[in-house]
């Protein structure tokens, strides 16, 4: 009866081990073409913008090229992998390097480390961003197949939006979309599984990376509860989570004297003076922004923000009505992402942050499956804006 048990235990084991095995082929070429396509674009738009308009005889520098992956906060973050962060009291003062506690230290982290073997800080920017786009891709499919029932198709539809989501070009430069975008799929994708052990260190990466990786936390105890309608050590292994921000803000303590010095900073002149408000409030202050007669191309901006803020909870509501569909666990993810980045006097790079609203992909999965001529023509669309993107980004100039 031993052997017996026994023998049943290991086909058991073995068959798990398959499906595990076919789950991660299956998402492996669900992933790799959308990746490679969406890879193509981010490093070579860049690469023609800086060759055709580059003066320097001949043909431009190495560094000519990779300096433009490197702009805006992408300088924030090399900054503090190759210098630190300042010490001493914070300095608010407009274009001093206070302003670089605004910027959580995952990635320059990462920076440090691969610049060890790449000898430059941009160039291991690229390859962490490669890197990371190609994990979010792949837990993005597997993610769609646990939800789908192993519809590969979905699942390499759900890769394509993603790959070339208008802003996807954030996930090339060097900016901590890639790796956050990938750790907290991960951590989605191991919570429907049960597997709050990897679900919790995934966490703990996306919080490491930005601010938007502490609402894992709370959605991951949700589950936890929901599922084993207790509350036990579990829950202990999933606050764990939260220790990078924890321990960012003893070091910032250790440093400045100031142990909320990441939201000193946030709230300085730097970053717009901006401080906490409801949603409409922050609504109504960036359409005045946008209609006030400034200039066409900052009132773009605003509008564009004005636009997706409205589409992204249009698109909360839509998760939420088809509950049988979406799992609740991610609209309250999405929820999340949604009310922490349109909470403020006024709302910017909504587009870029609402990347994380996961439920899209499974909503233009579900569309490519019913109807797959508009779902191609809503991927070429996201296409196109995502090359307009990345060629605006590429000219220096800060995209919506």
């Amino acid at each position: 009866m031993a052997t017996l048990a026994s023998a049943k235990a290991g086909l058991k084991a073995g068959a798990g081990r398959a499906r595990k095995t076919a789950g991660a082929s299956a998402a492996l070429r669900a992933a790799l073409t959308p990746f490679l396509a969406a890879k193509a674009v981010a490093i070579f738009v860049p690469i023609l913008v800086v060759w055709s308009t580059s003066q320097t005889p001949g043909h431009p520098s190495y560094q000519e090229i990779t300096q433009t992956f490197g702009y805006w906060d992408g300088r924030n973050y090399i900054d503090i992998a190759e210098k630190g962060y300042p010490s001493g009291p914070l300095d608010l003062i407009p274009g001093h390097p206070g302003h670089l506690w605004g910027f959580f230290p995952g990635l320059p982290i990462l920076l440090k480390a691969f610049s060890f073997v790449f000898r430059d800080t941009i160039t291991s920017g690229i390859v962490i961003n490669t890197i990371g786009e190609f994990f979010a891709l792949f837990f993005l499919a597997r993610l769609v197949l646990l939800e789908r029932n192993g519809d590969a198709g979905a699942a390499r539809f759900a890769c394509w939006l993603l790959a070339f989501w208008p802003d996807a070009v954030y996930l090339t430069v060097v900016y901590t979309d890639s790796v956050f975008m990938a750790s907290a799929i991960a951590s989605l994708y191991y919570m429907r599984r049960g597997d709050y052990g990897r679900a919790s260190i995934a966490a703990g990466i996306a919080v490491f990376m930005r601010i938007t990786g502490v609402i894992l936390v709370p959605v991951l105890l949700a589950d936890y509860i929901w599922r084993r309608r207790r509350v036990d050590t579990g829950v202990a292994g999933i606050l764990c989570a939260l220790a990078p921000l924890l321990i960012f803000a003893q070091y910032a303590a250790s440093r400045t004297g100031d142990f909320f010095a990441y939201n000193t900073v946030q709230h300085s002149v730097s970053y717009g003076s901006r401080s906490f408000v409801p949603p409409w409030t922050g609504l109504r202050t960036t359409w005045e922004t946008a209609t006030g007669g400034g200039p066409a191309g900052y009132n773009f901006l605003f509008l564009s923000d004005v636009v997706w803020g409205v589409a992204g909870f249009a698109l909360l509501v839509l998760f939420a009505a088809n509950w049988r569909r979406i799992p609740w666990q991610l609209t309250l993810f999405s929820a999340g992402v949604w009310v922490l980045i349109t909470s403020f006097t006024f709302w910017q790079g909504l587009m870029r942050y609402e990347m994380a609203m996961i439920p899209i992909y499974l909503v233009g999965a579900d569309l490519w499956r019913k109807r797959p001529q508009l779902a191609t023509v809503v991927l070429s669309l996201s296409a196109a804006w995502m090359v307009v993107q990345t060629y605006t980004f590429a000219t220096g100039r800060f995209g919506v």
